[in-house]
């Protein structure tokens, strides 16, 4: 399965890992900002649980200061919250129920995987995982050197 497109700037302040011509990235990105959306209602839905509503306003702030999500982005961001309220509620389980219920594995340790794969998807869609910021912070150092020697 291909990877999904990710936005130009990204692509550009992670160091363009897929050596596309950079030319063609910077045009790329002058047409992603014309089609820039509003990110005026990035707000968590109702129908997310409060665990998750607070998960998504630390992570709508966070990701707003860098302009990496818009009002598109809602459902995404509401969806990896929601994985995120499912983990915790079956680590709660695991815990209070032990490892093993009635001489075999817990269920819930099964769908605490499940949540985490689901968190791991929408995290990676979304630029979360710690090495994408790794490279975004290393990537931001970098172009500010570069901006010196003009």
């Amino acid at each position: 399965m291909p990877t999904p497109a990710k936005p130009a700037r990204l692509q550009l302040l992670q160091g363009n890992p897929a050596k596309k011509n950079v030319d063609k990235l910077k045009r790329r990105a002058e047409q992603e900002e014309k089609m820039k959306m509003s990110a005026d209602h990035v707000i968590p839905p109702s129908w997310l649980n409060d665990t998750a509503k607070k998960e998504f306003k630390r992570l709508a702030d966070l990701l707003l200061s860098v302009e990496l999500i818009n009002d598109a982005d809602v459902g995404h961001l509401a969806l990896y919250c929601d994985a995120y309220s499912q983990y915790l509620s079956f680590k709660r389980q695991v815990k209070s129920k032990g490892m093993w219920v009635d001489g075999k594995p817990n269920p819930f340790i099964l769908r605490m995987k499940d949540a985490a794969a689901q968190m791991r998807s929408f995290a990676s869609d979304l630029g979360l995982s710690p090495s994408a910021r790794a490279r975004l912070a290393i990537n931001l150092e970098g172009d500010n050197d570069d901006d010196e020697d003009f």
